[in-house]
């Protein structure tokens, strides 16, 4: 399943067409080329996970992953991109967090270790919490 765009913010318009519009901003090369890289790990989700609801919100050039069609939903991953670094940041689940709305943070330099860092995150925040499909790529690509 497509990665999808939450419907109250993006009024029909799919998040590919965002980065797109971003990507093609000729005022601003790091815009463009966060849009760029953006949609190189949105096509790695929607190759990667087939059958998972997976909704976007955008802020910024921020992607925030939720579970649900909601914006005041709880976000669970937040993914970023500058040069050919991708930011990762997701939630603690309620047995790890030392306290309220605690995170993780990494970088990665590569889109090969940006789809691992993803399903880590994925995993690691409970959001998709017992998803078939995660594990079998959780499993597929070595992590533990």
């Amino acid at each position: 399943m497509p990665l999808l765009a939450n419907t109250k913010q993006n009024k029909g318009k799919a998040l590919e067409e965002y980065y797109t519009e971003i990507s093609r901003d000729k005022s601003n090369s790091v815009w463009a080329e966060r849009g760029k890289n953006m949609l190189k790990l949105i096509e790695i989700i929607n190759d990667s996970f087939k059958e998972t609801e997976i909704w976007g919100l955008t802020s910024h050039s921020s992607l925030v992953l939720q579970t649900s069609d909601k914006c005041d939903s709880e976000w669970f991953v937040i993914i970023e991109s500058l040069g050919n670094e991708y930011y990762f940041e997701y939630l603690l689940t309620d047995d790890k967090k030392p306290w309220e709305n605690a995170t993780v943070k990494g970088v990665v330099r590569n889109l090969e270790e940006a789809k691992k860092y993803l399903l880590i995150s994925m995993k690691e925040c409970g959001g998709w919490k017992n998803n078939k499909e995660l594990e079998k790529l959780i499993n597929e690509n070595g992590i533990k």
